[in-house]
């Protein structure tokens, strides 16, 4: 039994880790849906509103204790009514109820509907707010330890990583889809740089053409070009360095044919929010971008990245329910994360003096762990590949074991058999008739031997 135990497993392969990437990317319509449902939109207009107050609070005379304090309470207001929405009444407080037809309703109607259901969690994060300031004010209420704005601040770090991570696992899961089966192949690895590089210098050239014009109000294309030259050589040196980084792994992918077009799918799709975020950085330090674009952008930015590090929790669980995190409180759970993002922005911010440099920051985590994620997620799957042709040799050299143990009785008989019949067949020296010596009855006095008892 045990036996047979061993055998079964060895003949299941691994599952496929592409088809599995694959498979989550088709959850990304679902997320949207529950996240832009108009039944919850209050919330969002909610966040930006509560989040733009704040951020001005933060960088006034002494408000960056009370910002913190904000920040953090809503934060952690929206963590609990995630926890709770799973409870069928619970969510009838923080939804639009199926009866009202919001479409009807006129400006006060909707503002009040509004803030009937963003009431729970704002309730939630006041009180919570208050026990902080019971247990941790100083000489007032809202003079908090230092503890608080610093720690987060340093969430900041961790958005931008998981930034970058979200947005891997989306790429990811997009570039595995619709690839073909699995066969041998043949590709140049020079051929696909190349032509990635093509598409990222061409891509560059447009983005900073395309800003210039918008920034100097002219349309000159040789002056864009010139001008941010070293844009081009730090874009083509990132790009250049990254592929030389990944090199064997993209020489390994051209022998297959469905790696190898994820291959090329992913790695374009990472290159290029890789020179996003460079382009970003060279706009925010060298191009005459104003502070409300750049915080237009960030707001925008960490809509994106929150609603990513959401799909990317929820990816596995979008079917089947999930204790902690599913597409029913997907939503409190993204405010939460975006509570928490906008406030380590304005900390950050505050303690800089300056949001560029906060948002420069965040752009070269963001980069560097892109650049990172690139070679990581095409070893993985590369690893699993290997798994994958290791385990169908070993079911080929069983099967084929088997067949030979099977086969080998029959061969055995078949050969004593056939000896048997050859040993028969030559004994030819046995004499059946003509002389064959003296017999025993003839050397037997018969006579003596037998008496007649009469």
């Amino acid at each position: 039994m045990e036996g047979e135990t061993s055998v079964e497993r060895s003949k299941s392969p691994p599952e496929d880790l592409l088809k599995e990437l694959a498979a989550n990317e088709t959850s990304l319509i679902a997320l949207i849906k529950t996240l832009l449902s108009p039944k919850t939109m209050p919330h969002l207009f909610m966040i930006v509103l509560m989040s733009t107050v704040l951020y001005f609070v933060a960088n006034s005379n002494s408000g960056e204790d009370i910002a913190a304090l904000g920040f953090i309470s809503l934060s952690l207001g929206y963590a609990v009514t995630a926890i709770f929405s799973t409870n069928e009444k619970v969510r009838t407080w923080i939804t639009v109820t199926d009866d009202a037809d919001v479409s009807q309703f006129n400006v006060i109607q909707k503002a009040k509907a509004g803030l009937k259901i963003c009431a729970f969690p704002l309730t939630v994060a006041v009180g919570i707010g208050v026990l902080i300031m019971v247990l941790f004010s100083q000489d007032s209420a809202t003079d908090l330890p230092a503890i608080f704005p610093i720690s987060l601040a340093s969430l900041f770090v961790i958005w931008a990583i998981a930034q970058g991570r979200s947005f891997s696992s989306w790429a990811s899961s997009l570039s595995a889809k619709n690839l073909p089966d699995k066969q041998a192949t043949t590709g140049n690895i020079v051929t696909l740089a190349v032509s990635q590089y093509i598409v990222i210098l061409s891509l560059s050239l447009f983005g900073l053409i395309g800003f210039e014009f918008l920034y100097e109000k002219e349309w000159d294309i040789t002056n864009a070009i010139v001008s941010n030259g070293v844009f081009l050589v730090i874009a083509s040196a990132a790009y250049g360095l990254t592929a030389f980084w990944t090199r064997d792994a993209r020489r390994v992918a051209m022998h297959d044919k469905a790696l190898k077009k994820f291959t090329r799918r992913w790695t374009l799709f990472a290159h290029i929010f890789a020179t996003w975020h460079l382009l970003t950085v060279w706009r925010q330090l060298v191009m005459s971008q104003q502070t409300i674009e750049i915080f237009i952008e960030e707001v925008l930015l960490m809509m994106f990245t929150v609603f990513m590090a959401i799909w990317t929790l929820t990816s596995q669980s979008i079917g089947p329910k999930f204790k902690i995190l599913s597409t029913e409180n997907a939503l409190p759970w993204g405010l939460a994360f975006g509570y928490a993002y906008a406030g380590s922005v304005a900390m950050l911010a505050t303690a800089l003096d300056d949001i560029t440099y906060v948002m420069v920051i965040g752009h070269i985590i963001a980069f560097l762990t892109i650049t990172w994620m690139q070679r990581s997620i095409l070893n993985k799957v590369l690893t699993q590949h290997d798994v994958e042709v290791d385990v169908q040799r070993r079911i080929e050299a069983h099967a084929s074991k088997t067949t030979v143990t099977n086969q080998q009785p029959t061969e055995i008989k078949s050969a004593t058999e056939e000896q048997t019949e050859d040993v028969w067949q030559e004994d030819e020296d046995v004499q059946w008739s003509g002389e064959v010596g003296n017999t025993i009855g003839e050397d037997v006095e018969w006579n003596k031997v037998i008496e007649l008892d009469d």
